[in-house]
């Protein structure tokens, strides 16, 4: 589990310099020295027994605790081109093995987004800097919480079987709280660097993701498990690690094909669809899916399948909504603060940000009319490319991107002059591929909410977006629940 949730990250989407992160205002253990190295692993990633990057971790000690080093390197066939996506943190633990503050750093191609995490006083003070500048982002924690690349090491003097336990855990990526269970089911050898290894099998879980890891008695994770996805993380050496196949690497579409969800009939002209009406199941709690004046939710009723298995049924009716009538710019705040704010992806106060709406939108009065001009030039002018971009910014200066970076350029340009916009995520019918697959959009409220689709061009959003989540970069772990989970009966649609 401790890297396969960035690669989740990936789907639904080395180094790093202490003195750039620290600045002037450096953490005194940012200067700790760790002159013991209790242990360092090298794995390969492998997708479908296809290899597809590599992990480094290594765990040392000094005078004041200890640091945990963790490196992962993805590489993708990306449009017949070879794409990497490399992620690297360091965690410092004082000598009871708490996490007191740590360095994270994500780059794909010429991009990156680094994180300096400072924990104190129950909360985790990040720093969060990228192509638009640095963002400071203040989350509450709960006590000794863990992280899932450190969690190993501190629960090793606990490793027995029959633990079993819940531990706070703090997601860097996506800044979020949540927990990870974890249960030691049993001991078994493995073969680890061709000699025979005593280790502890634990099942894990975080938001119903489940994995396999292989733990030694030192807290050393040396195999990992996802058998929904089929990823497996094994011990090698640095050699083997770092080499990758001169062809065959694993191609971005593999990806995309797992997290298709196919319904029980086709869509056929979907963009046109006003009106689709469908039962959806693989969710446990109905009010954790968002309903909303397009999005209405039927009542939920539990039946058995074929096989004699209870599954509840939510049915949904969901709407392609026109604006009535809509309002200037400066009556659309409604007084929800999370649709107009800056945050470290949608750099709504940036200058290059603000100095492209005001082009774009120009004397436009009317929040309708804004959004459609921000939503058609965003069509227009960003290339349909499957590169992540981690912030409106970096979209805005690369000019290409997926999903994501489509809805947080259009955000920002909307945030920038008024607009409020909410970023949704969640589920969009494909007639390429005949199925549902993962997807974000914009909502903007022109005197009502509205779905808005820049990726797509379409003004508005057809009936086929089914929304799982809304908010920022820290409501995508909703989606991690519904990875291989969902079905889909389509019941009725019009045009």
């Amino acid at each position: 589990m401790k890297w396969l949730l960035s690669l989740y990250i990936i789907v639904i989407s080395l180094s790093f310099t202490v003195a750039n992160a620290a600045g002037a205002t450096a953490p005194e253990w940012l200067g700790n020295t760790y002159g013991t190295v209790l242990s360092e692993d090298w794995m390969n990633v492998k997708f479908g027994g296809q290899k597809m990057g590599f992990s480094y971790s290594k765990i040392e000690q000094g005078d004041n605790g200890y640091r945990i080093i963790s490196r992962a390197v993805v590489r993708l066939e990306i449009m017949g081109a070879m794409q990497d996506m490399s992620f690297s943190r360091s965690y410092y633990l004082d000598k009871n093995r708490n996490v007191i503050g740590f360095i994270s750093l994500m780059k794909t191609m010429n991009q990156r987004q680094q994180t300096l995490g400072v924990i104190e006083n129950g909360s985790v003070h990040m720093k969060i800097t990228g192509a638009g500048g640095t963002s400071a982002v203040t989350k509450k924690i709960s006590p000794g919480v863990q992280f899932a690349e450190t969690m190993g090491f501190a629960i090793a003097d606990k490793l027995k079987v029959g633990f079993k336990a819940t531990i706070p855990v703090f997601i860097v990526e996506l800044r979020a709280n949540n927990t990870m269970d974890i249960e030691i089911v049993g001991q078994k050898t493995i073969q680890v660097d061709n000699k025979p290894t005593q280790v502890f099998v634990a099942n894990i879980t975080l938001q119903g993701f489940k994995s396999k890891s292989y733990i030694t008695s030192s807290g050393v994770i040396v195999r990992e498990e996802q058998s929904l996805m089929g990823i497996v993380s094994e011990k090698t050496d640095g050699d083997n690690a770092i080499s990758f196949p001169a062809s065959g690497s694993v191609p971005i579409s593999s990806l995309i094909t797992f997290s298709l969800i196919k319904p029980d009939k086709s869509l056929p002209g979907h963009s046109s669809i006003r009106e689709l009406k469908l039962d959806i199941t693989g969710i446990k709690n109905p009010a954790s899916l968002p309903g909303d004046e397009r999005q209405v939710k039927g009542s939920p009723e539990w039946i058995k399948d074929l096989a004699g298995k209870r599954r509840l049924v939510i049915p949904l009716t969901i709407k392609r909504k026109q604006p009535g009538k809509s309002v200037p710019i400066s009556k659309a705040y409604k007084g929800d603060s999370g649709s107009v704010m800056p945050t470290p992806e949608i750099q709504s106060e940036n200058k290059m940000i603000k100095r492209e709406a005001k082009k774009i939108v120009g004397d436009e009065k009317d929040a309708w009319e804004a959004a459609k001009k921000i939503n058609r030039w965003v069509f227009s002018n960003v290339k349909k490319k499957l590169v992540d971009s981690f912030t409106a910014v970096d979209t805005l200066l690369a000019m290409e991107g997926e999903c994501q970076s489509h809805t947080n350029l259009f955000a920002a340009l909307g945030r920038s002059v008024g607009l409020p916009v909410k970023v949704a995520s969640g589920i969009v019918y494909s007639s390429e591929n005949e199925g549902f697959l993962y997807h974000a959009w914009p909502e903007v409220y022109v005197g009502e909410w509205v779905a808005m689709d820049p990726t797509l061009g379409q003004d508005v959003a057809d009936a086929t977006h089914i929304k799982l989540a809304e908010g920022g970069v820290e409501s995508q772990l909703q989606l991690v629940r519904f990875i291989g989970k969902l079905n889909i009966t389509i019941n009725s649609y019009s045009k």
